[in-house]
């Protein structure tokens, strides 16, 4: 993933001398409201800081034209959902929140809450108990796209002493006692009997923000994990994970997007089909027609034609999952200096689940912007199905195989039909993959029917019979060629049923536009640079982890994120991904194992990761590096709360 800052104005934070200067400038009051109430809790501090050392109110407002631009998941339209959603959000908070100290309700923890996450997906009240402070429980899901907060989560409120607003509670921190009032609370245990009556989960939350957490029912000892998801929560947008995620949303908006985009005349043509390599790994590879000289900037001398192409894969719910961008010239003149349509092709590894996949081609000279998305279903389900099918103009056999070219399987490159045009010449070329459902041993049977549109008595059906020995861990590549060489020429329609084996029932079935044509349609396929860069060491590997996460199938991110490690120890976001799943599991052996192996220096920019790290080297027996660890990362983040806590809780621990 490239990490690039987008507008000039940013690289003033590499070395800057003069942010000191910057921190002590006096904004206008709009640009201070907009910088110190309205995104306060979204903007990264490295765009803060930008943002202080800009000189004009025109630079000012290009800086947050931009700001909204790079978080608009809608790239390129005048709609904004995200930046819609964030004023509502603040709006509704400014409205409820902050009555009972006259305090505004953006700077209450509840507007904080509700501004980050929206409406929680339920809330329970607790006022009116004579021995227990005024109390709010919400539970949240996790709907961002970081993995630094768990797929579940509680929040509580409370006020201290009445007199004050609701503000969160720490369980490691604040502790169970907080919560009560009166002289027969000597214990968290007496706490916690105290409030199970009530319902509603309270009880333990007092002790663990985290659903599903074990709970110490010996000594009612709360840990650190809730207060370190609170920690988080107050600095949200400066997690590492975040601050990756705008950095590459940030490049790839420079790289693909101008400032004002016009509507596209059409929406690309994108092939896409997804199949398992022989270890049972998903590729997805898609091709982009590109048709028309105007997507790109067109050298007439060389004969080149400029791209600025990125790709977006999301879940289904529109969370950002993986994206790119490059920028690469293609041969687009034949020797009449005459523009000849091409294929642009990239292949991506995928894990099982679903997503949405967006391509964007920018002519920035131009000022627009075209896109083209599928939908992309990878893995079985619980019903037999097929992925695909490619239909392909022609195939060729390849010299040297290679596993990451797009197109390429087994030593055969299949050329995608553009538009679904095939000629007379080829047979019609078809390739796809057969699922079965676990456990089945059913026989099928394919029905490939070639109609035309026009003359309901043009019709070509073939059969197939397949076996169920012919599957492999429930998968079957399949390959069909149809000869096309007698039918006319004209628009037909392609459908491909599967039924099991004596049965007259269509279980599934795909259905394609075809058209025959006597005069040979060239397009030469060429290939992304993005796809090559798969072969370097633990690229595909953490482009996998974060799929799995995304699809909430945290055993396989840690085995990918494991694997990256292994093939690349640079790789620091790897690093702190994995330590965030260890922990989550309470798996501290291999957290104080994996910091042995990488040093401080890859964990070095999370004071979170840092605490989960010494706490681990803590619950191992080895109270010195625990200390150690907590000094150096107070060094970094001098009094960050969670370090903090950190040092007290491993303060009084003695080796085992």
């Amino acid at each position: 993933m490239t990490l690039r800052s987008c507008v000039a104005f940013l690289l003033v934070l590499v070395g800057c001398a003069s942010a000191g200067f910057a921190a002590k400038r006096k904004l206008p009051p709009e640009f201070d409201k907009w910088l110190n109430q309205d995104v306060v809790y979204i903007i990264t501090d490295e765009e803060r800081k930008a943002f202080l050392l800009l000189d004009t109110d025109d630079q000012r407002e290009k800086f947050i034209d931009n700001f909204w631009a790079v978080r608009n998941p809608r790239r390129g339209s005048d709609s904004n959902p995200y930046k819609e959603e964030h004023y509502n959000r603040l709006e509704y908070a400014n409205t409820h929140f902050g009555r009972e100290s006259n305090t505004p309700g953006w700077m209450t923890d509840m507007g904080r809450a509700w501004i980050l996450f929206g409406k929680p997906t339920s809330q329970h009240e607790f006022i009116g108990y004579s021995q227990v402070y005024p109390l709010q429980l919400w539970f949240y899901e996790n709907t961002t796209d970081t993995p630094s907060l768990p797929p579940f989560f509680y929040l509580m409120f409370y006020i201290d002493g009445d007199i004050s607003t609701y503000k969160f509670y720490k369980p490691f921190l604040d502790g169970p006692l907080k919560l009560v009032r009166g002289t027969q609370f000597n214990s968290n245990a007496d706490v916690y009997k105290f409030l199970q009556p009530l319902g509603g989960d309270v009880a333990r939350a007092a002790f663990s923000l985290i659903p599903g957490e074990p709970l110490d029912t010996q000594n009612y000892r709360p840990d650190m994990t809730s207060d370190m998801l609170i920690s988080r929560i107050q600095n949200f947008a400066n997690d590492p994970f975040n601050v990756r995620r705008i950095r590459e949303m940030r490049a790839l908006h420079e790289k693909v997007s101008s400032f004002f985009l016009v509507s596209q005349d059409r929406p690309l043509e994108v092939n896409s089909l997804v199949l398992a390599d022989p270890t049972g790994h998903y590729w997805l590879d898609y091709g982009v027609l590109v048709d028309d000289p105007k997507l790109g900037k067109l050298d007439g001398a060389s004969s080149q034609l400029k791209l600025n192409v990125a790709y977006r894969l999301t879940t289904t719910s529109g969370e950002t999952v993986l994206e790119d961008s490059e920028e690469r010239a293609y041969p687009a003149l034949d020797e009449a200096k005459k523009f000849q349509p091409f294929l642009l092709a990239s292949r991506l590894p995928v894990e099982p689940g679903s997503y949405k996949l967006e391509i964007e081609v920018t002519n920035k000279d131009a000022g627009q912007t075209f896109k083209g998305e599928t939908d992309v279903k990878v893995g079985p389900g619980d019903r037999p199905s097929f992925s695909g099918p490619l239909l392909a103009g022609s195939i060729d056999r390849v010299a040297r195989p290679n596993p990451f070219q797009p197109f390429e399987y087994f030593g055969v490159q299949f050329h995608p039909a553009v538009r679904h045009e095939v000629h007379h010449s080829e047979p019609l070329h078809l390739l796809f993959e057969l699922h079965q459902p676990a456990g089945s041993t059913s026989g099928y049977q394919l029905e490939y029917v070639v109609a035309n549109f026009q003359d309901k008595a043009s019709r070509r059906t073939t059969l197939d019979d397949v076996k169920p020995e012919e599957f492999k861990d429930g998968r079957l590549l399949k390959s069909k060629s149809i000869a096309i060489n007698d039918l006319e020429d004209g628009e037909y329609r392609l459908i491909v049923n599967l039924r099991q084996a004596d049965s007259a029932e269509v279980i599934a079935s795909a259905n394609l536009p075809l058209k025959i044509a006597s005069a040979q349609s060239e397009a030469p396929l060429y290939f992304s640079a993005n796809a090559q860069s798969l072969s370097r060491p633990g690229v595909a590997a953490y482009m996998r982890a974060l799929e799995a996460i995304s699809q909430k199938a945290d055993a396989a991110a840690q085995q990918y994120f494991q694997q990256a490690l292994s093939q690349n120890p640079g790789n620091t976001f790897a690093g702190q991904y994995l330590v965030q799943l260890y922990f989550n599991q309470k798996q501290f052996g291999p957290i104080a194992e994996l910091y042995k192996k990488l040093g401080i220096a890859a964990f070095k920019s999370s004071p979170v990761t840092l605490a989960q790290i010494a706490l681990s080297f803590g619950q191992t027996g080895d109270a010195a590096q625990a200390r150690d660890i907590v000094a150096a990362g107070l060094g970094y983040f001098p009094g960050n709360p969670v370090l903090t806590a950190a040092s007290s809780s491993v303060q009084g621990s003695r080796s085992r």
